[in-house]
C-alpha cells in the first residue's frame, strides 16, 4: 500500500490543486483557504433565508449553502436570488442535494455550486446485505451514470461547480457491501462519481470526506489524497467534521479534524459544523483558516524522515509499560493526563490539589499525575519533597532552568515519582546523564524533554540508554510545531519502546484549545502519546485538566462523559435542534461513556450515528424516531414525549445510572 498522501508528514507544504470557481470565488490553486457555512432557515422561507445569508456574508462567510430537499424548495431559489441581488449581495450560493436528481436539475439554474452526496443521489440505503458480482456492480454503476450525467452536463453548460461530498454515515448499501463502513468505502464512493463526471470532460469538482468521528474523517481524507496522487487527480478539498456538536466539544472536534489536515497541507475550503446559530461557525473557521493562510513553509522540509505509520488506520504507537507510583502508562494502559500546579508553599499546594480533585470527582474524572516546577530555593525544595511524600497523587517535578544540574540538585530530584529534565542543557556530557538516570531506576520515571531544534541530537540516545540498562525513561519536546516535530520524535523512537509525553505550552485558554486540538489531538489520532501535559499559566488548573480529557474524548480514546453526535441544523431539520440538544444533555449528561446522536432529519441519521448507542432522529413534523444503534426501536414518537421515551430506552438497555448514585460514589 502507498502510504504517501502529502508532501511530507514532518513539515508543512500545502497540496497543489487545480482552481475551481464558485461564482467569483476561487477554491484551490493559489487562493487562500475559503470559509463557508450553511443556513438553517427553510429554503421556502425567502425572508429568513435571505436574512441568514446576509448575516453570514457580513461576518466574512465567503460561500453559503442552502438545503434543497424538494421541488417547492427549488422553485423558491429564484425568489431568494432576486432578493439577494436587490440587496447587493454577491456571495455565491450552493444547493445541497440528497435523494432527488430532479430537484438538482432545477436548482442548478440558480446557484453557483451544487453539492451531491454519492451515497444517496442515485442509490438507496436500507442496511441491506447483498453480494454483488462484478457484472452486477458494473450494471449498478451504469444505472448511476444515467441518473447523474444529466446534472453534470447542465453544470458544465452553465459553468456551475460541484462538490462530490461523501458522508461516512450515508454510504450506499452497494458501497457498504463491497468496501465496508470504512474510509476506503468513502473514497471509492467519491471516485465513482468523479470518473462519471470526467467521462464528459467535467472537472469543476471539489471533494469532501466527512464523518462525525475526527479519526475516521482524517483517515478518509488522507486515503483520498493518496488515491489522487496515484490517479493524477488534483481536485480541491472541502474539509469538515460533520455532526461535531456544540460548545467547546464541537470546537475541539472540528480543530482536531480540520486543523490537523490543514497542518498536513490538505484542504482548500472549510466548514465548521456546530449545533449553534450559523454565525458562530465563522469565527472558528476564520481562526483555523488564518493560521494556515499566513503560514510559510519551513526551509527544512522533513524529507530526511520517512513514514513510519499506516496513516489510513489507527494503531497505537507501542511503548513499554512504566509504573509511576502505581499509575501505569504505556502498553495498553489509557493515555494519562498530567496537570501542572504551582508550588509556593505546602499549604497552598495541598489546597490547590484538593480543589483539583474535588473538581475532577464532580465530573467523574481522575487526577492521575501532578507536576510542579522544581524550586531553586533549598527550603522550598524540602517542603516540596515532604508534600510529595504525603500526596495521594503521584507528584513529579519539571526542571525548567536553562543551566547545568549539580550534585545537590540531582540528589534532591531522587525522591520524586517523575522528573522532567533536558538531557542536553542539564548535563555536561552523556556519562553524567547516564549516571543520573541509573540513580533514578526503580524510583520513578524520568522524562527527557528536548528543545525542537535538538531533535536530531536524539539519534543514538536510545541505543545508549539500552546499553546502560535504563528502562524508566520517556521522551517529550518543547516545540511550537507540535504535530510535525513529535512525528519526527516518534520516527526516531520507532525501533524502540520508550513512552512519549505530549507536551504543549500555550499563552491563553483559546490558543490552548485550538493549538492543542490541532497538535496533540492530531497526534492522538495517529496513535502517538502515552501522557499528555498542557500548560496555560493564565488558566485555572481545573480548566486545563478538563481540556486534556476533552481531547481524549474527542479522539475516542477515553470516554469520560456522555458523547453527543449532533448535526448543525439546516432547512431539513424537523425540530429546534439547539434547544432539543440542550434538553437531552440536561437529562443524560451524567452517563459516562454513553454515545447519543441527535439528528434533525433522516439524511445523515441512521448512518452517521452508526456507532452511537442511541439515536434521536426527526422523522416528520412533530415526530421522532428513537434508535438503539442502527435499529429503530420506537417510530413516530410525539415530540413532546420523545425525551422521556429516550430515557426509558436507555434504562431498558441497562445503561442508565442515576445522578444521585454517581454523586454518592
Amino acid at each position: 500500500m502507498n502510504f504517501r498522501y502529502n508532501h511530507s508528514p514532518f513539515s508543512y507544504k500545502r497540496r497543489r490543486t487545480r482552481e475551481v470557481k464558485v461564482g467569483d470565488i476561487g477554491i484551490g490553486g493559489n487562493n487562500p483557504i475559503r470559509i463557508q457555512s450553511m443556513i438553517t432557515a427553510d429554503t421556502r422561507d425567502t425572508e429568513n433565508s435571505v436574512r441568514q445569508i446576509l448575516e453570514l456574508e457580513r461576518i466574512g462567510c465567503e460561500i453559503v449553502r442552502l438545503t434543497v430537499p424538494s421541488q417547492p424548495d427549488a422553485d423558491n431559489l429564484p425568489n431568494i436570488r432576486k432578493e439577494l441581488k436587490r440587496l447587493g449581495s454577491k456571495v455565491p450560493l450552493v444547493a445541497d442535494i440528497h435523494f432527488t436528481p430532479s430537484v438538482a436539475l432545477k436548482s442548478v439554474e440558480w446557484v453557483e455550486k451544487v453539492r451531491v452526496n454519492p451515497g444517496n443521489f442515485a442509490d438507496k440505503k436500507k442496511f441491506a446485505v447483498r453480494d454483488y458480482s462484478d457484472a452486477e456492480y458494473k450494471e449498478e454503476l451504469e444505472r448511476i451514470s444515467e441518473v447523474f450525467l444529466p446534472l453534470v452536463s447542465r453544470c458544465k453548460e452553465l459553468g456551475v461547480s460541484m462538490r462530490i461530498g461523501t458522508n461516512h454515515g450515508s454510504l450506499s448499501d452497494r458501497i457498504m457491501n463491497r468496501y465496508g463502513d470504512t474510509p476506503l468505502g468513502m473514497v471509492e464512493s467519491a471516485l465513482e462519481f468523479i470518473r462519471i463526471a470526467e467521462s464528459i470532460g467535467y472537472k469543476d469538482i471539489i471533494v469532501s470526506m466527512k464523518a462525525s468521528n475526527p479519526q475516521v474523517m482524517i483517515q478518509a481524507y488522507r486515503l483520498l489524497c493518496s488515491r489522487f496522487l496515484e490517479l493524477q487527480m488534483d481536485y480541491p478539498l472541502h474539509l469538515g467534521v460533520t455532526e461535531a456538536g456544540d460548545g467547546k466539544d464541537g470546537r475541539i472536534k472540528s480543530a482536531i479534524g480540520i486543523g490537523s489536515l490543514l497542518e498536513d497541507g490538505l484542504g482548500d475550503t472549510i466548514r465548521v459544523s456546530l449545533t449553534e446559530d450559523p454565525i458562530h461557525e465563522i469565527p472558528v473557521a476564520r481562526l483555523l483558516a488564518d493560521k494556515f493562510n499566513s503560514k510559510i513553509p519551513p526551509e527544512a522540509d522533513g524529507i530526511s524522515y520517512s513514514e513510519f505509520r499506516n496513516p489510513y488506520t489507527y494503531q497505537r504507537f507501542y511503548s513499554r509499560p512504566v509504573n509511576i507510583a502505581n499509575v501505569l502508562i504505556g502498553e495498553t494502559h489509557p493515555v494519562r493526563v498530567e496537570t501542572v500546579l504551582p508550588f509556593s508553599s505546602s499549604s497552598d499546594f495541598n489546597s490547590s490539589l484538593a480543589n483539583l480533585r474535588n473538581f475532577a470527582k464532580a465530573l467523574s474524572l481522575d487526577v492521575e499525575l501532578v507536576s510542579v516546577p522544581f524550586p531553586d530555593d533549598p527550603a522550598l525544595r524540602e517542603e516540596l519533597i515532604e508534600s510529595a511524600g504525603s500526596s495521594p497523587i503521584p507528584v513529579g517535578v519539571l526542571v525548567e532552568r536553562n543551566e547545568l544540574l549539580y550534585a545537590d540538585d540531582t540528589e534532591d530530584l531522587k525522591p520524586f515519582a517523575k522528573v522532567v529534565v533536558d538531557p542536553f542543557h542539564h548535563f555536561q556530557n552523556g556519562d553524567l546523564l547516564m549516571d543520573f538516570l541509573k540513580t533514578r531506576e526503580g524510583r520513578g520515571m524520568t522524562e527527557l524533554r528536548v528543545q525542537s531544534y535538538q531533535i536530531e541530537s536524539l539519534k543514538g540516545l536510545p541505543e545508549m540508554l539500552q546499553s546502560n540498562g535504563i528502562e524508566s525513561v520517556a521522551f517529550s519536546l518543547h516545540s511550537s510545531h507540535i504535530l510535525h516535530d513529535y512525528r519526527k520524535l516518534a520516527k526516531i523512537l520507532s525501533d524502540w519502546d520508550y513512552p512519549i509525553v505530549l507536551n504543549g505550552e500555550f499563552q491563553d485558554e483559546e490558543t490552548a484549545l485550538y493549538e492543542a486540538s490541532i497538535g496533540i489531538g492530531g497526534l492522538l489520532t495517529d496513535g502517538i502519546g502515552d501522557i499528555l501535559r498542557i500548560r496555560v499559566p493564565s488558566a485555572e488548573p481545573e480548566t486545563v485538566l478538563q481540556l486534556g480529557f476533552d481531547l481524549l474524548q474527542a479522539t475516542r480514546l477515553r470516554l469520560t462523559k456522555t458523547e453527543y453526535i449532533s448535526c448543525p441544523s439546516c432547512g431539513r431539520t424537523l425540530f429546534d435542534l439547539q434547544s432539543t440538544t440542550a434538553r437531552i444533555k440536561e437529562r443524560t449528561g451524567h452517563l459516562k461513556g454513553v454515545k447519543i446522536a441527535v439528528m434533525g432529519c433522516i439524511v445523515n441519521g441512521p448512518g452517521e450515528m452508526a456507532d452511537a448507542d442511541f439515536g434521536y432522529v426527526g422523522a416528520g413534523p412533530g415526530k421522532v424516531h428513537l434508535y438503539r444503534g442502527k435499529e429503530i426501536v420506537l417510530k413516530n414518537v410525539p415530540y413532546e414525549e420523545a425525551d422521556e421515551k429516550l430515557v426509558e430506552l436507555i434504562k431498558s438497555s441497562g445503561m442508565w445510572v442515576e445522578r444521585e448514585s454517581l454523586e454518592t460514589f
